[in-house]
């Protein structure tokens, strides 16, 4: 689903793992990486966007860049390059070719170990703009959401699926919430399924939750372009973004860890 762009934090996981012992399951090696939102480019690799403070950043590599070569090995497709980078091994510097405009260009770059995914994900949004989309309205005012038209406003991005339980167990918090603090605060909630799954599950919430009293604005993320902008691999993820689009703040899971990010929103209420 996630397809449209790929991030160095992609494991693949082999049937064969299934049949290793317990012990030589937990034990994998360390995962380098340059930092960097990688998609196919038109002679190698393109650098969709870095990561702050990383390896790829403190080079001096952007979005725009392509890269050619690692260590003199050509790549043409993502899959080559986190191949040659996982290579090469934590700690160990390479050499880095990449196109420019017209110009190629050459970084010797140390790599380092892959963070975690929500650390990952806290590098990239907190304290910058929230990326702009548009969105299909599955549920709620108008036909299509447009993130940049909620300048002026407090938001909180709501990332999830309906067959995610834990998802489900937020509902009925953010529910009361969002009808608490209609026309303060917007809930966005965002799922990568197909429009009819999405309206299934609501209709039948509307058993539980009356259509009146619930306030979240549910939107389709098409094929999950949505959650790669905001890199949601995992959910739930909340995204709470300040009246000025900035993301001041960025967790996943409910209960406790919900209910400090909408004590924060309401913090942002405050003049």
């Amino acid at each position: 689903m996630l397809k449209n762009i790929l991030f160095f934090s992609i494991i693949l996981i082999s049937p064969l793992l299934l049949e290793m012992p317990v012990w030589a399951q937990e034990v994998t090696s360390v995962r380098p990486w340059l930092g960097v939102a990688i998609d196919k480019g038109q002679k190698g690799v393109l650098i969709k966007s870095t990561f702050p403070d990383t390896p790829a950043a403190k080079a001096g590599l952007s979005g725009g860049d392509e890269i050619l070569k690692v260590v003199g090995v050509p790549v043409h497709t993502p899959e080559e390059l986190v191949q040659e980078v996982t290579n090469k091994g934590v700690g160990f510097t390479v050499k880095i070719e990449f196109l420019r405009g017209d110009k190629i260009l050459s970084k010797d770059i140390t790599l380092v170990a892959m963070p975690d995914m929500l650390t990952l994900t806290k590098k990239k949004l907190l304290t910058f703009k929230a990326p702009d989309f548009d969105a299909v309205v599955v549920q709620g005012a108008g036909t299509k959401f447009q993130m940049q038209k909620q300048r002026g406003r407090i938001t909180l991005l709501d990332f999830w699926a309906t067959w995610c339980m834990a998802c489900n167990a937020t509902i009925p918090r953010l529910t009361q919430f969002a009808q608490k603090h209609k026309g303060q605060i917007d809930i966005i909630s965002i799922s990568g399924e197909e429009v009819s799954a999405i309206k299934k599950f609501l209709s039948k919430l509307e058993t539980r939750i009356p259509r009146k009293e619930n306030h979240i604005l549910y939107l389709q993320s098409d094929e999950g372009k949505v959650n790669s902008l905001y890199m949601a691999a995992a959910i739930p993820m909340f995204v709470l973004i300040d009246k000025n689009g900035v993301v001041v703040d960025l967790d996943l899971g409910g209960g406790s860890i919900l209910d400090k990010i909408l004590t924060k929103a309401e913090g942002l209420l405050a003049p």
